[in-house]
């Protein structure tokens, strides 16, 4: 009797830790500096499969840190809940990706019982942009606009040569340039510091910027690139001043603003504009528009 039942638990746990035995293949068809493209193939028996692309290494940290909350039990659960979801043979591709960037892309297929397979990580790299001669940058002063109820911008565009492959941007008032706490040597250590959660700090080609900016101020505009082989080239900058209280009103008559959100580079709100902001404007129209501040 003791004999039969320890037979039957080692069965039952053994078919608890099998997963189902399907699958899917797959083909990386083409990889750009910006987007990726696979065709997926699910095996006859596989009743459906989900999929979803992490930078590289980043999927598990989000897991750990959704997961409690979001009620999911297996990685499984996450990609099924945020990933795309096919039955059939199916050809996708991911745009606005970062060039240079080590990607993942997870696939979790189950069975007609609901039972997942293993989980597929698929490797791909986007291609590289830039060369490697000397990444310079040019910068022009653009439109200001706005008014004192709703806030004034001012449109800077970063531009790169053919050896840059990333680069960073910024606007700081003349004076917090000048003052101990700025300083080119503190400017470039921190242009060049990385920051993996900012999705707005790496810029690909053409950066056309919206600037919170005051007017009547000086400013500088500065921007840094770096080519293919990782090595940084000269700093640009340009100093402007805007002009005094305009009368241009970028908001279209009866446009109101229902409210404004402020956030740090890696995402997190805040209760007011501080350094490197992302201030978030929304109308009462349901539009938003969205500008980079530095504070």
């Amino acid at each position: 009797m003791t004999k039969h039942l320890l037979f039957t638990l080692v069965a039952l746990m053994a078919s608890l830790c099998i997963n189902a035995q399907v699958s899917v293949q797959y083909t990386v068809d083409e990889v750009g500096t910006d987007f990726i493209t696979i065709t997926f193939t699910p095996e006859a028996d596989a009743a459906g499969y989900a999929f979803c692309l992490f930078e590289a290494g980043t999927a598990e940290q989000q897991f750990a840190m959704f997961g409690p909350w979001m009620g999911f039990q297996t990685m499984g659960d996450m990609i099924k809940a945020w990933g795309i979801t096919k039955t059939e043979a199916y050809q996708y591709t991911w745009t606005g990706q970062n060039p240079g960037t080590d990607y993942e892309i997870y696939v979790q297929c189950w069975d007609a019982d609901g039972m997942d397979a293993d989980m597929i990580i698929i490797p791909v790299t986007t291609a590289n942009m830039g060369g490697s001669g000397e990444a310079l940058m040019t910068i022009e002063i653009g439109e200001f606009g706005g008014n004192e109820d709703y806030g004034y911008y001012q449109f800077v565009t970063y531009i790169p040569n053919e050896n840059v492959a990333l680069h960073r941007d910024i606007i700081i008032e003349k004076t917090a340039y000048e003052s101990e706490e700025w300083g080119e040597e503190n400017l470039l250590n921190y242009l060049k510091t990385d920051q993996p959660y900012n999705s707005w700090w790496n810029q690909y080609g053409i950066d056309e910027a919206q600037w919170n900016a005051a007017p009547n101020t000086a400013y500088i505009a500065f921007s840094i690139g770096r080519n293919a082989d990782g090595v940084w080239g000269p700093l640009a900058s340009v100093e402007f001043q805007t002009p005094g209280m305009t009368g241009i009103d970028e908001v279209a008559e009866g446009k109101q603003v229902a409210g404004v959100r402020y956030f740090n580079l890696a995402g997190q709100e805040m209760q007011e504009a501080n350094g490197m902001t992302i201030v978030v404007t929304t109308y009462t129209d349901g539009t938003t528009s969205t500008a980079k501040v530095m504070k």
